[in-house]
């Protein structure tokens, strides 16, 4: 009896994750979105500064962070059948990122503001904190190259600590590219796939 309730344990957790792992693919747009956004605004800044016309850098932040944070709650308001049921994984990536992305706003705002952090530290602080949060991801999604791509994210961050200066922002504009719009665009894929399955059954 205690051999077959642990059978079933093990069964229910395997469904359970394997339903977070779906859900959790539905996340792609999101990153895309965000990784879109965050990718102009980078070489937006680039640009302004490079042309000496640094007075609207803050409004380029502000725009772009306030418009992605608009966009996703925007998305989530179109699946307000999925909120009452997300499964444990889905909850885990949803509140990873959140927090991530709290933890990206007090570095990229607070830290310049206060003098704590040099503007051009910016771009490997956050790349940390990416690395972190893709690197956690991958427990739920189960890939070894989303994991791949957390490594890829702290690299990229030691690289930009040893460069400095302005040169950090196209470099963290080609690791969005590579390592948050190309991973959007995968999931994404996946999402459709299994949504095309579904529909099949």
């Amino acid at each position: 009896m205690d051999q077959q309730s642990a059978i079933e344990e093990i069964a229910l957790i395997r469904r359970v994750m394997d339903e977070s792992r779906r859900f959790a693919f539905d996340n792609g747009k999101y990153y895309l979105a965000w990784g879109i956004i965050i990718t102009i605004a980078i070489f937006a800044q680039y640009a302004v500064i490079l042309t000496k016309n640094e007075s609207v850098s803050s409004w380029i932040w502000i725009v772009a962070v306030g418009l992605g944070w608009i966009i996703s709650i925007l998305m989530g308001m179109r699946e307000p059948s999925k909120s009452s049921g997300w499964p444990v994984g889905a909850k885990l990536i949803s509140l990873i990122w959140i927090s991530s992305g709290v933890s990206m706003m007090i570095i990229g705002f607070v830290g310049p503001m206060t003098g704590a952090l040099h503007d051009w530290a910016i771009c490997p602080a956050i790349a940390t904190v990416m690395g972190g949060a893709y690197t956690i991801s991958s427990l739920v999604y189960r890939l070894k190259w989303v994991t791949m791509v957390g490594i890829a994210w702290w690299v990229g961050a030691l690289v930009m600590f040893a460069v400095k200066g302005i040169e950090t922002l196209p470099i963290f504009g080609a690791m969005m590219i590579l390592f948050q719009i190309v991973p959007a665009l995968a999931f994404y894929k996946t999402s459709r796939k299994n949504s095309m399955a579904a529909g099949a059954q």
